[in-house]
């Protein structure tokens, strides 16, 4: 072959690949943004309580989902008062659900083939239901003797509640995954909010050999306090532990996601959540930090940080925040984010929530033409 001939080979192929590779020019359009997991937490009240009507809403907006290339769904099934959202004989079913949405949800989940993540707010129990109610001694109290609405992670009973209830969804539901949340102590009205209850007293002084009523300097010059902390965190770790021993024991290939707090360090003392430790150990499959901030420089070091304990480990998918009570995003921020999460090699992003990922945010992510 000819010089001549090979200039010419030579410049028609470097017509073809111009012809056939996208420019991208902002580094968020085409396929730069495609990532294993595209989520969104899901509330049962953005459908409705009446059944016909829930259910044409979630073929439109499944639709719609699948367009935008959403393939996972993190849906509610247990709020913060302790009502539940599917047929159940151990909780109680919230007021107006009078059919079993969970099944109904999966199935028009499974026609799109999207994940479903059964969603569990785990501790707390604001409206006393149920076996709660039966036993008021599961509560969490103060030093002064203050209660809040929620059960306390150290109190064998009140794992074996909380897990029987994930159980129970397991067993009758063919789900691949338990998705927790408020997988921690409360952080209201005060961090740390740990159980000063007689039970959870005697219990820490047979693991550890200290009358916690006995110890009047609690703060973190003292080494009995600092005890006391590390105890009640390594309690809501012994939970994750005993509920991944109970999936497996069920002989099902189910995963545990979680959300968890921003910073991994804060969370371990503040609310007694120990989620870098979870990745660490192999307890969890997938995190989702809840970063919803629209300070780009915040969530990208945030990320990082995040990315870095679940290497290796864990599935790590940022929550973004469309909108919340910490943030007010816009399309243009989301796929900024994205953008971050991809860079820093995050294996996704989850949305919250559905009632706030309106129309402008799906065009957004449809216009990225994902490749999946």
């Amino acid at each position: 072959m000819t010089i001549r001939a090979l200039s010419v080979l030579s410049f028609l192929l470097m017509l073809l690949v111009l012809t056939v590779t996208p420019a991208c020019s902002s580094g968020v359009a085409g396929s730069s943004l495609d990532m294993p997991v595209r989520g969104v937490w899901m509330h049962p009240g953005f459908f409705g309580p009446d059944k016909a009507a829930a259910v044409e809403k979630m073929r439109v907006t499944l639709d719609e989902y699948a367009k935008a290339g959403i393939n996972t769904l993190i849906m509610l099934v247990k709020d913060t008062s302790g009502h539940v959202y599917f047929s159940s004989e151990i909780g109680v079913p919230a007021p107006g659900w009078n059919w079993d949405f969970l099944a109904v949800f999966l199935d028009e989940a499974k026609k799109r083939r999207m994940d479903v993540h059964p969603w569990f707010c785990v501790f707390p129990e604001a409206a006393i239901l149920g076996q709660v109610r039966q036993h008021p001694e599961w509560l969490i109290r103060s030093p002064k003797g203050e209660m809040v609405g929620a059960v306390n992670p150290a109190l064998p009973a009140v794992r074996e509640y909380e897990m029987s209830l994930m159980l129970e969804v397991v067993r009758k539901y063919a789900v691949g995954w338990v998705h927790l949340d408020y997988i921690r102590y409360p952080c209201e009205p005060t961090e740390p909010f740990f159980s000063f209850d007689a039970e959870t007293l005697r219990l820490f002084k047979e693991d550890t050999g200290i009358d916690m009523a006995a110890v009047k300097s609690r703060d973190t010059g003292n080494p009995a306090w600092n005890v006391w902390l590390r105890w009640n965190t390594d309690r809501v770790t012994v939970f994750v532990r005993e509920l991944r021993t109970a999936l497996k024991a069920t002989g099902r290939q189910v995963k545990i996601s979680a959300a968890v707090f921003p910073d991994a360090v804060n969370a371990r003392v503040a609310i007694g959540q120990d989620w870098a430790g979870w990745a660490r150990d192999g307890l969890v499959d997938m995190l989702n930090p809840m970063l919803y901030t629209n300070d780009i420089k915040l969530y990208e070091k945030l990320t990082r940080e995040a990315v870095g304990y679940g290497k290796g480990h864990t599935f790590v998918c940022p929550g973004i925040g469309i909108g919340t009570s910490h943030n007010q995003n816009t399309p243009e921020g989301m796929l900024e984010e994205m953008r971050i999460t991809k860079a820093l090699k995050g294996d996704g992003v989850v949305y919250f929530s559905s009632s706030s990922l309106k129309q402008p945010f799906l065009d957004a992510l449809k216009a990225l033409k994902l490749e999946r």
